[in-house]
């Protein structure tokens, strides 16, 4: 007999002996189904976001949600219930969440797993406003970044970085950059998926003709994490040049005016 939900009545009929009459009775026998569980594949989010399970239970009398983390839902008794991690969910890495689907008695409950991976977002800070000479080259000491899978400098002038994978590289203005005054130095830090890029930004010639430039960092985050942004202005002082005129012959009574002396740039003269 193949058994499908619902009820069904099963009699027993018991003959007897001539001349007595057969005798008979019947039960009726109820069948529950079972409830079955998907918790869903496992996923990744980036910290500070919230998760939404997608999930789907089947002949469920309830359903139940928890986690091995200390991080909440806020209706564990739904299939789509949302996870939002803790911060100790967050500095583990990863939490498992159960879904429990209680069956009709006798049946047995069902209960199915997924793995949510929290990425860290990325970070970063471009340092403290500096000043540099128009002769000089510039190394980003002050940049800071975590969570970065990897890093990369560019430039919006034509000057060159000692090493553009690394967070402390030392940058050379090129020509053009002087000339311009002003350039733009953008380190962008890849993190892990799904956290989004961040980037913080240092001067070609335009730069230190101009006096400032404003460097941005952006590090990029592991999706779905936002991009974190961090400026500094490093100010650029022109270099100082100085001319004392030709060699010249004066009496030994006499005074000589320099009227040949020239200067730029400078900010006091001796």
């Amino acid at each position: 007999m193949t058994l499908t939900a619902g009820t069904v009545t099963l009699t027993l009929t018991a003959q007897s002996a001539a001349p007595c009459v057969e005798a008979s009775d019947a039960m009726t026998l109820t069948i529950s189904e079972q409830a079955t569980a998907n918790a869903g594949v496992d996923a990744t989010i980036c910290e500070g976001s919230t998760y939404t399970m997608i999930a789907t239970a089947t002949n469920a009398a309830s359903i139940t949600w928890s986690s091995n983390g200390t991080g909440t839902f806020a209706d564990a008794t739904i299939e789509d219930a949302v996870y939002t991690p803790s911060a100790a969910d967050i500095l583990n890495g990863t939490v498992t969440l159960t879904m429990t689907v209680t069956s009709a008695s006798p049946c047995i409950n069902a209960v199915d797993q997924m793995v949510l991976s929290i990425n860290p977002q990325a970070t970063v800070s471009a340092g403290a406003d500096a000043t540099i000479c128009e002769t000089g080259t510039y190394t980003l000491i002050g940049a800071t970044e975590s969570n970065a899978t990897s890093l990369l400098w560019t430039s919006t002038g034509t000057g060159t970085f000692d090493d553009a994978t690394i967070l402390n590289a030392e940058y050379t203005p090129s020509v053009a950059d002087i000339t311009a005054g002003t350039v733009t130095l953008t380190l962008t830090a890849q993190s892990a998926a799904p956290c989004v890029e961040a980037s913080d930004a240092t001067p070609s010639q335009n730069d230190i003709d101009d006096g400032t430039v404003t460097l941005t960092m952006t590090v990029t985050s592991a999706s779905p994490c936002i991009n974190a942004t961090d400026q500094m202005v490093l100010s650029i002082n022109p270099q100082a040049t100085v001319s004392a005129g030709a060699d010249a012959t004066i009496c030994e009574t006499g005074t000589y005016t320099l009227t040949a002396a020239t200067a730029t740039n400078a900010t006091s003269l001796l």
